[in-house]
C-alpha cells in the first residue's frame, strides 16, 4: 500500500495531484482544510512489492503510514465525543416553536407529505416551548433510533442497493471497534465484482486487518464459525467483532434478492449475524421505502444512512424507517474512512432538520455562472 498526502488550492486541484502522482486507482482516504487554508488530502494506491526498495524509501513509507493511523484515531474518536450531545441541555440555545418554521424545515428536507404532517401534529401536541425539544418528541414517538455498538456482541452484515457505500460504511464500523483496542474480522462475500475485493483489502489495511474471502455460503459459514465460543454454538462476538460485506442487490429482481435471503438465513443460524441496511439518502423516498421494507424481511433491524453530504436533506431515509420499522442507527455526511459515521437519535435528527434548514435559509444565492464555467 503506498500513501501519499498532497497539498492544493482546492479539492480539484487535489485530485489533479493524486491522479497524476497514484493513477486512476488511487483511493482518496481523507481530506480536510489545513490552518494554512489549503486543502490537504491523503490517498493511498495498492502496489506490487520492491525488492530492491531502499531503507530511505521504507523510512517515508512508514512515517506516513504512521501518519496515517494517528489521523484515523484522532478522527474516528471525534464521532464518539460529539455524541455525547444528544439531549438538551441546561446551555443549549432554545429556538422558539413556530408550526411554520418546523412544517417547512420538514418539507426542506424532502419528508412526504403523509409523514411531515403526522410528525407536525405531534409536535403541536407536545405543547413544548422549543423548537428542536418538540420535533424530537415527535420524532421518537413515530421512529426508533438504535445507533450499533463500537463492538457488537453479534457479526454486522452490510446489505443494500448498489451504490449506498456498503464497503466504506463497513470499514468505518471495523474502524471504530480497532480504535476501542478491539481485533477485528473483516469478510466479504463480494468476491465477483470487479474491484470489489480490491477495494475491501485497501480498506482493511488502511486500519491493519486481513480481508478474508467467503465465496460461498458454506464458505462464509465455516469462517464465522470459527469466531463461536464452542463448536454448534453461537455467543458473544464482542471480545472480536466481525463485520461482513456482500454483493450489492436489487431488491426487486426475484433471484438476486432470494440468492441474499439464503445468505443471510444461513448466516443468522451460523452465528447470529444481524444484516443491517446501508441506505443512501440520494434515493427516492417512494424507493427507499419500498426497498427498506424488503429488506426488512431478511431480518434486517437497523438503518446506516449515507451520503447525507450530497443529499442534504433527510427524509427519504425517515420514509424508509417508518415504513419499514428499521431503526435508524448511523449516519455517514462523507465518504472518507478517516471521518466516520456519528450516532443518531431522536434530537439529533431534530437538530440537523431545523440547524441545516435555518443556515440553508440564510445562505446568499449562488452566483450566475457564464458559459464554460464549472458548476
Amino acid at each position: 500500500m503506498r500513501l501519499r498526502t498532497f497539498l492544493a488550492e482546492s479539492m480539484t486541484d487535489a485530485i489533479v495531484q493524486v491522479r497524476a502522482a497514484l493513477g486512476d486507482d488511487a483511493i482518496i482516504v481523507s481530506s480536510h482544510e489545513n490552518d494554512r487554508g489549503s486543502i490537504e488530502v491523503t490517498a493511498a494506491v495498492e502496489t506490487a512489492p520492491q525488492v530492491n526498495s531502499d531503507a530511505g524509501n521504507r523510512q517515508d513509507a512508514g512515517g506516513l503510514e504512521h501518519r496515517l493511523e494517528q489521523m484515523l484515531r484522532a478522527r474516528l474518536q471525534a464521532p464518539a465525543a460529539s455524541a455525547a450531545e444528544t439531549s438538551p441541555s441546561a446551555g443549549a440555545p432554545i429556538v422558539p416553536f413556530d408550526r411554520s418554521t418546523i412544517g417547512a424545515a420538514l418539507e426542506a428536507h424532502a419528508v412526504p407529505s403523509a409523514l411531515r404532517n403526522d410528525l407536525l401534529v405531534s409536535a403541536i401536541a407536545l405543547d413544548r416551548g422549543d423548537a428542536i425539544a418538540a420535533l424530537a418528541g415527535a420524532l421518537e414517538a413515530r421512529l426508533g433510533f438504535e445507533p450499533l455498538p463500537v463492538r457488537p456482541q453479534a457479526p454486522v452484515m452490510a446489505i443494500g442497493l448498489p451504490g449506498a457505500g456498503k464497503t466504506v460504511t463497513l470499514a468505518k464500523l471495523a474502524a471504530r471497534a480497532v480504535v476501542d483496542g478491539a481485533p477485528v474480522d473483516i469478510v466479504t462475500t463480494d468476491t465477483v465484482r470487479t474491484g470489489a475485493v480490491a477495494q475491501g483489502e485497501a480498506y482493511a489495511q488502511l486500519i491493519g486487518v486481513h480481508l478474508r474471502r467467503a465465496e460461498s455460503i458454506d464458505a462464509l459459514s465455516l469462517l464465522l464459525d470459527e469466531g463461536n465460543p464452542s463448536e454448534g454454538t453461537v455467543g458473544d462476538r464482542s471480545h472480536r467483532p466481525c463485520f461482513i460485506d456482500t454483493a450489492s442487490v436489487n431488491p426487486f429482481d426475484r433471484d438476486e434478492f432470494a440468492a441474499l435471503h439464503r445468505l443471510t438465513q444461513n448466516a443468522r443460524i451460523a452465528a447470529g449475524v444481524e444484516p443491517v441496511l446501508v441506505l443512501s439518502a440520494l434515493g427516492d423516498a417512494d424507493v427507499s421505502r419500498e426497498a427498506a421494507i424488503e429488506f426488512a424481511r431478511l431480518g434486517a433491524r437497523r438503518i446506516v444512512a449515507t451520503q447525507l453530504d450530497i443529499a442534504r436533506r433527510i427524509g427519504p431515509v425517515l420514509a424508509a424507517a417508518d415504513a419499514s420499522g428499521l431503526a435508524i442507527a448511523q449516519i455517514s455526511v462523507t465518504p472518507y474512512l478517516a471521518r466516520g459515521l456519528a450516532q443518531m437519535n431522536a434530537y439529533v435528527c431534530a437538530r440537523m432538520i431545523l440547524n441545516d434548514s435555518a443556515a440553508a435559509a440564510a445562505t446568499p444565492a449562488p452566483m450566475t455562472r457564464h458559459a464554460g464555467q464549472r458548476p
